[in-house]
């Protein structure tokens, strides 16, 4: 499974470590997590920073911030790393009102652990939306429904063909590559054969992962099945990704399905119209 979810999944490495110093627990049987939650406490936080004005030119500010979370679950050794504009005293100001997390627990104990948080600042949106107003939204949308990439195992309506398709009998899975027409995005669609309780352990380690990564994660219905959606973005050069992800399992098979494009507005476009129009056989 590791192998396919990589295709699409590269963002959600662990990105919380547990770091080895005096007194800090290397291995812990629980880590220490905030209890409002990290995507709550990822934007309160981001929040409250109070960012200096950043060069010109420059839109995305990331930095990693580590720290220890003590046996109380406060915070210490507070640390800004790669800190080109100078927030090393603002993030230790916001930190430190910020709740107290529960802290690691090894061998029925509380530990002191490190972790280093990836924080991502956005100073301005760069990208213009490609449509204007509603009714070059509207117009765009009813474009996407000329065409039809009819498989095996589901139907789309989108103005897209199906650019490859393949098979692995090792991994029992099935992965289609569709692209638009206009080569603005891409589609993934991949089913794997698995029993249910792996299905549920693979569902609940992707959703904690990306939540970790402070992707956007919920739980909606999406052809009468519990679905994970995933919102993240992911620079590449001199653009940015943007993936809308959809995760479940449905009669069987384990089923990704992921939007990317270089353009947020289209993305989003995209991905409303894959909800409606997406269709399985399986």
């Amino acid at each position: 499974m590791k192998k396919i979810l990589s295709l699409l999944f590269m963002l959600f490495v662990h990105s919380f470590s547990v770091v080895a110093q005096d007194n800090i627990q290397n291995v812990v049987q629980q880590k220490a997590y905030p209890k409002e939650g990290l995507q709550a406490f990822y934007e309160n936080f981001i929040k409250e920073l109070k960012v200096p004005d950043a060069p010109k030119g420059v839109y995305e500010i990331n930095v990693r911030l580590k720290f220890i979370v003590e046996k109380d679950g406060s915070f210490s050794d507070i640390q800004v790393i790669d800190d080109k504009i100078g927030i090393q005293k603002e993030a230790v100001r916001v930190l430190g009102q910020m709740p107290a997390w529960e802290p690691a627990i090894h061998e029925g104990k509380n530990v002191r652990s490190a972790f280093t948080l990836p924080i991502k600042i956005k100073v301005k949106d760069p990208e213009p939306p490609v449509f204007s107003n509603r009714k070059q939204r509207n117009e765009f949308k009813d474009s996407l429904n000329n065409l039809l990439v009819d498989t095996e195992y589901f139907d789309l309506t989108c103005n897209c063909v199906l650019a490859k398709s393949s098979t692995n009998q090792q991994l029992q899975t099935e992965e289609f590559m569709i692209q638009a027409k206009d080569e603005t995005a891409y589609y993934n669609v991949v089913f794997r054969k698995i029993d249910e309780e792996q299905a549920k352990a693979e569902l609940q380690t992707i959703e904690n992962d990306a939540e970790k990564q402070n992707a956007i994660v919920r739980t909606i219905d999406f052809n009468e099945t519990k679905t994970t959606e995933v919102t993240f973005s992911m620079p590449d050069g001199n653009y940015v990704n943007h993936y809308r992800t959809l995760f479940l399992y449905k009669n069987n098979y384990l089923v990704a399905i992921s939007i990317v494009s270089y353009k947020k507005q289209i993305a989003d476009l995209l991905f409303e119209h894959l909800k409606e129009h997406f269709v399985f056989k399986i």
